[in-house]
């Protein structure tokens, strides 16, 4: 069957967005072209972003440029990747297009939407035919066997969102891939690799996914694609220490003279003074921690992190003396917050010698523990969904702090982070060990802030 894979357009506060592969979409590919499919993968995403009213950029492409990819390929089934919440519209007005072509034309929404909304993304978008939940890679290859007459039936494909009977049926996502290693490695001949490789290669060490895989992947991502910046996005990487010691070894063992970097937050659980010293031999450019807060309570009683500040500290400490540039993640707005224990975020991450501060406000996505318990009190109004300015401003308030008391705080702390690191920042900047990429990203995220998008409309 002819596949059309889409990632779904979107809108950023930022026109230097990290634009790199999405991997998920490629391995899906892989795995259907290895079944027999004929695959196209089409990401809009990125093009030269546009900017739009309100201080908005546009990461996508006009929609006469989308209509004329899909009329040229002619899909028997459109499917497309939505991984953020605000991108829905954008996804939903690609499904009724692709209808109006075809209304024979088989669609399949997935990503992180679906795994987050469900059912609900079928009930909003009468032009889907199907949502996957979770890892796709199986079930997406059984829902083509169904279309094409031989295959299981609706109610039997795991984690099918479906409708029957005029309602829509949600099936639970129980099968998970145990040997990663069965599966190919991601289609990267299906899109245009130099567009990415401007801004780096990405590659996820999922699960627990042997090092020998992954040093496979990133030895064809060297040789072939001619890969020299990876970003390892991984939360978990340090989880398993003796893993990641295996993949730092390996990249030195076979002289592969890259930079690599992890652009989420790492657990400091794990991350001793050997494991810093192999990841620096190995070519990390730079790391980044996930802090959270600088309050015990709110760390370990609200988060559930279990982290203490003495790990915090070293985990620092280990980059800062291998001269690795690491940032630190916060988190503001966890219910139950107050001043004090804003405070003591404010004093820890001054103390600390970082390198950058991202500092966000706590997101409820639905699903998650907090979206039901701010939603069970009342803070949230029933039907509250996460849009586009969900991330430059707070979704609610509480007692200890209002909307815009939160947004103070942010402000408060990134000014009084980058007011006492500036010297440091520099140093680091004119010795060669933060990058210019480094430097701007911050720039950018610490402009966003203080001047954020919806204040430039004014």
């Amino acid at each position: 069957m002819k596949v059309l894979v889409v990632v779904a357009p979107y809108s950023y506060p930022s026109p230097a967005a990290m634009r790199t592969e999405m991997l998920g979409v490629l391995y899906l590919g892989a795995n259907l072209r290895r079944h027999g499919h004929e695959v196209k993968i089409y990401d809009p995403t990125k093009e030269r972003p546009v900017r739009e009213e309100g201080g908005f950029y546009y990461y996508g492409v006009p929609p006469q440029v989308m209509e004329g990819v899909v009329r040229d390929f002619a899909p028997d089934v459109l499917g497309i990747s939505c991984h953020y919440a605000y991108s829905r519209p954008n996804a939903y007005e690609i499904f009724a297009m692709a209808k109006r072509l075809n209304p024979a034309v088989v669609t399949v929404i997935g990503g992180l939407v679906t795994s987050v909304y469900r059912g609900s993304v079928l009930a909003a978008c009468p032009e889907i035919d199907f949502g996957l939940i979770g890892e796709a890679e199986q079930s997406f290859v059984d829902l083509l066997a169904h279309v094409a007459g031989g295959g299981p039936s609706p109610a039997a494909i795991d984690g099918l969102v479906h409708r029957h009977d005029g309602r829509v049926v949600e099936n639970k996502k129980q099968a998970f891939i145990q040997d990663l290693d069965n599966l190919p490695f991601p289609a990267r001949d299906l899109v245009d690799t130099r567009s990415y490789m401007r801004s780096g290669s990405r590659i996820y060490g999922l699960g627990d996914r042997p090092a020998l895989s992954l040093l496979g992947e990133l030895e064809e991502m060297i040789d072939r694609w001619g890969a020299e910046h990876v970003y390892i996005m991984d939360d978990n990487f340090t989880f398993k220490p003796e893993r990641a010691k295996q993949i730092c070894e390996g990249i030195i063992r076979k002289g592969w003279k890259i930079r690599w970097n992890t652009p989420n937050g790492l657990s400091v659980k794990g991350i001793d003074a050997e494991l810093v010293g192999l990841m620096k031999r190995s070519g990390c450019a730079s790391a980044c921690l996930a802090i959270e807060s600088g309050s015990e309570y709110i760390r370990n009683t609200v988060i559930r992190k279990h982290v203490s500040e003495e790990q915090i500290v070293s985990a620092v400490g280990h980059f800062h003396k291998a001269k690795i540039p690491v940032g630190g993640f916060l988190v503001l707005g966890m219910p139950g917050e107050t001043e004090e224990h804003f405070q003591q975020s404010v004093r820890l991450v001054n103390r600390l010698p970082l390198s950058f501060l991202v500092a966000s406000y706590a997101t409820p996505y639905p699903g998650t523990k907090l979206y039901e318990m701010l939603l069970a009190d009342g803070t949230l109004p029933a039907g509250w969904e996460v849009k586009m300015d969900t991330l430059s401003r707070p979704a609610y308030g509480t007692k200890d702090f209002s909307i815009e008391e939160l947004i103070g705080r942010k402000k408060r702390v990134l000014l009084s982070f980058y007011l006492r690191h500036i010297p440091n920042l520099l140093a680091e900047f004119f010795g060669g060990r933060l990058s210019w990429a480094n430097l701007d990203s911050a720039t950018q995220l610490f402009y966003n802030t203080i001047w954020p998008p919806a204040a430039r409309k004014k």
